[in-house]
């Protein structure tokens, strides 16, 4: 499986790196292309992604991942700014994550965007009601407590088990309470 994760720059890349090392203990190709100003909210946040992952510049619009002919299993946006949300709703395709978030629904490939800014304009309620409509799923970064958790890391590991559910990684990182 080839799973390609756009990281733009909202809050929460803790999400994306989290979400790179269970992919790839599950034995999963990750492909990425990070933005600029995801590069810097990393750094504000003290995160760094793995380096075992194929990286594109995200201004590459002829990078593989841009093409429809390019197989791609999954595509994810993570974190999702608002943003990326409405210019892929309204296909625009400035670069490398939103070109490929178009080609994942013009492919009809699964598409997650985790989308981790908060409130929500009407303007993004519309987009993602569109993407939905196209196929995406609409994955707002929003962790639960009924499992008990007790870290931080709990509490990432909610979040990352949606997406994994939603792309067809069967992978158990949530432990139930009853």
């Amino acid at each position: 499986m080839r799973v390609f994760i756009g990281v733009t720059g909202a809050s929460g890349q803790i999400y994306t790196r989290r979400l790179i090392e269970v992919l790839h203990e599950e034995g999963v190709d990750v492909e990425i292309s990070v933005t600029r100003p995801a590069e810097y909210v990393m750094k504000r946040e003290g995160v760094d992604l793995p380096e075992n992952v194929r990286k594109y510049d995200p201004e590459d619009l002829t990078a593989p991942p841009a093409s429809g002919t390019y197989r791609i299993d999954a595509y994810v946006v993570c974190p999702c700014t608002l943003h990326t949300l409405s210019s892929v709703a309204a296909g625009v395709t400035g670069d490398l994550i939103k070109r490929a978030a178009v080609v994942a629904l013009k492919e009809d490939r699964p598409l997650v965007f985790v989308v981790r800014e908060t409130p929500w304009p009407r303007s993004a309620l519309q987009a993602a009601l569109k993407l939905r409509e196209e196929g995406a799923v609409i994955l707002p970064a929003c962790p639960a407590f009924y499992h008990s958790p007790t870290t931080i890391d709990d509490l990432v590991d909610y979040v990352i088990q949606k997406v994994l559910d939603a792309i067809g990684v069967e992978v158990d990182l949530v432990r139930y309470q009853p």
